[in-house]
């Protein structure tokens, strides 16, 4: 009997500690829309009440309660009848759910509070950078500033408080590494390898390449070289109409460079390996509909997404996951006869 009150008390308190983190989480969802929808506009996050985006009538505190008001709304305005956006549930439940799942993927009497927390935090902010990527191709730099410091703050606060932040297993050197083991190669994929790549694939320069050949073996004051310069001057305005090309935009760079200072070199690559999985999925998906409905094929999308979604998963296992993947691949030592 003894051992069931206690295993009741502790349920209870489990219980107690899900529910409070999951309404935490609400509520800084609810934070998170005003920065998803504000900081892309340049608009201050404090100055502007909220309001209805149609009528722009000011929104009551009471109509402000994190998912609870959308839902006690049916999803309308209060004054006009309006339709207003999933997307504030949406934000707002998701940011719930994944607090309530890193507490529990984090026990908080075995492993410590802090750890927990300072993985929130950071999730929080890859949660705006997802959604901002998604609605704009752009990320918002103080938030990607607030990824790295949030990484910094936790690499020197495992350190010097090991025993309170018991959940974290990556070594100083482990996150060190993990700053570069994926923005490196994104940087050097995006910004070297991919430009190279689209200048030997892309019509325009191949053009450009082939009348300069030609331009180095006729006179230049012949009728053909002037036609041909005309031609050449074109294929070079078509090129910088269409500006550089790259694979890999500095926001994805910085993420990953925060994301490895966060989670360690074994998780970010994890996340690296999820988010180009999906891209490339995604990216097939678009021209398969592109091909079925005749529509002009999309060249560019948002990156930034996936590698939220692969930053969000790998801080859950992704070391795991590494360390099983390495130990797959270690050839078992044959014993000595």
């Amino acid at each position: 009997m003894f051992y069931t009150d206690i295993d009741s008390s502790l349920i209870a308190y489990y219980i107690g500690i899900y529910i409070m983190v999951f309404l935490f989480g609400i509520t800084i969802g609810s934070f998170l829309n005003v920065c998803i929808f504000r900081l892309p506009a340049g608009e201050s996050l404090t100055k502007k009440n909220s309001h209805c985006m149609t009528c722009g009538t000011p929104i009551k505190w009471y109509d402000l309660i994190p998912v609870f008001s959308w839902l006690f709304l049916r999803g309308k305005c209060r004054a006009c009848g309006s339709k207003i956006s999933g997307r504030y549930i949406l934000v707002e439940s998701l940011t719930g759910i994944i607090f309530t799942l890193t507490f529990m993927r984090f026990d908080v009497i075995e492993q410590g509070l802090i750890y927990p927390a300072l993985i929130c935090l950071f999730l929080a902010g890859v949660i705006v950078i997802g959604f901002e990527d998604y609605d704009t191709q752009e990320m918002t730099v103080s938030v990607l500033v607030y990824l790295v410091l949030i990484g910094l703050a936790t690499r020197i606060i495992t350190t010097l408080f090991p025993d309170e932040t018991r959940g974290c297993n990556d070594t100083v050197v482990d996150c060190f590494i993990g700053l570069f083991s994926v923005s490196v190669p994104f940087l050097i994929f995006g910004f070297v390898l991919t430009p190279l790549i689209y200048s030997f694939i892309n019509e325009d320069h191949k053009s450009a390449r082939k009348i300069k050949k030609r331009l180095k073996k006729m006179h230049p004051n012949s009728a053909e070289a002037k036609k041909l310069h005309k031609e050449l001057d074109k294929r070079l305005d078509a090129i910088k109409e269409m500006g550089p090309v790259y694979g890999f935009g500095m926001g994805d760079i910085i993420l990953m460079a925060a994301g490895g200072l966060m989670l360690g070199w074994k998780a970010t690559v994890v996340a690296a390996f999820i988010a180009i999985i999906m891209g490339a999925i995604y990216s097939f998906v678009l021209k398969f509909r592109s091909a079925e409905t005749d529509g002009e094929s999309v060249k560019a999308f948002a990156f930034g997404p996936f590698l939220a979604i692969g930053l969000g998963l790998a801080s859950f296992f992704g070391t795991q996951l590494m360390d099983w993947y390495i130990s797959f691949l270690t050839v078992p030592e044959i014993p000595v006869m």
